[in-house]
């Protein structure tokens, strides 16, 4: 069990009453995705849902808070305020690239903000958990304010390592061994092989005929397919939707816990690791799905394969702009024998 389920045992949880008028309609929405949607043209529900949650919120990062990993105590931050989010955009216009917006932040799009691209290339590292930020130390940059360190202690400064493995198989190095070191994400451990695990679907239930939906991996947002043996009823369908906003999702785990009614009933793929691509029953499934990118699920900037390609093999899978920009070629099945 993992450590952030321990300060969730033996608590009941319970929000505040809102107004009549707030609980009826409140009543009438089914999914997290409906009360935001609803929340955002109903100010009164919005403020009041607010106010309902407020003790339910401090439950959970009071417990939260009790936890520790390594002899250090679980920390709660407050999520971003919609004025911090608009603030940030509007910083983003002003001092690096005025094309950026809040409506277009996908992969594809922001490849195509040129000046964001060069701050990004300049003064960020983009790694699998973390995005850093720092000062160039250019004086010339018309971004970064002047830096006020002495230059010896600026340029001690280092972006944060990756993990890597130590002579032990079993460990990583310690943070100060790799600090100011170059490292790669090689070893970080979605990025690993795992050994292969046993199916919790029963047989024959992971194919194309039996997707039912998807579901994003919240590490690397990869579209992956849920499989059930029958067609869900509107009460499981709408249950699902529940279960996969309540709970997070990650390649290679269940879509809902052991208790989860859902659990014998709808399955997910288990031998997957954010590494993987889209698996291939996903283009070939029955329900509606968009065209997106066989190496990392966008849906933009697709690259338009070459007639002499689709001549020569029966399947050929989508690839965007930025795959292709990195090595990836059209991943392809079935060769046409000529």
């Amino acid at each position: 069990m993992s450590i952030i389920n321990l300060g969730l045992q033996n608590v009941a949880l319970k929000r505040s009453d809102m107004s009549l008028d707030s609980e009826i309609i409140f009543k009438s929405l089914g999914t997290i995705e409906d009360i935001r949607n609803a929340s955002s043209f109903n100010q009164t529900l919005s403020e009041e849902l607010k106010m309902a949650i407020k003790n339910t919120q401090k439950t959970l990062e009071t417990r939260t808070e009790r936890l520790k990993l390594k002899n250090q105590k679980f920390k709660c931050i407050e999520p971003a305020a919609l004025e911090e989010i608009n603030g940030l955009f509007e910083i983003l216009g002003e001092k690096i690239d005025n094309t950026v917006t809040q409506n277009g932040t996908s992969q594809n799009k922001l490849r195509t903000c040129v000046d964001l691209q060069k701050f990004i290339k300049s003064h960020c590292l983009i790694q699998e958990y973390s995005f850093q930020i720092k000062k160039c130390g250019e004086s010339d940059c018309l971004i970064c304010d002047p830096v006020r360190l002495t230059h010896e202690i600026f340029n001690q400064l280092h972006y944060i390592p990756d993990p890597q493995i130590s002579s032990n198989p079993d460990h990583y190095q310690d943070f100060d061994s790799l600090y100011g070191q170059n490292t790669t994400e090689k070893d970080i451990p979605s990025k690993k092989n795992h050994h292969e695990c046993k199916e919790l679907a029963p047989s024959g239930i992971l194919v194309a005929a039996r997707v039912r939906d998807f579901v994003f991996c919240i590490s690397c947002s990869k579209l992956r397919c849920l499989f059930s043996q029958y067609v869900l009823d509107d009460s499981d369908y709408e249950a699902l939707q529940t279960a996969m906003e309540t709970f997070a999702y990650t390649c290679g785990s269940p879509i809902v816990p052991e208790n989860h009614f859902l659990y014998d009933k709808v399955f997910v793929r288990m031998n997957l690791t954010c590494n993987l691509p889209i698996e291939q029953v996903y283009y070939s499934c029955k329900i509606e799905h968009s065209q997106i990118c066989y190496y990392c699920g966008e849906e933009d900037n697709l690259v338009e394969p070459l007639q002499e390609i689709l001549s020569q093999f029966q399947t050929v899978y989508p690839l965007c702009e930025v795959c292709q920009e990195r090595g990836k070629n059209f991943f392809t099945k079935g060769k046409i024998q000529m």
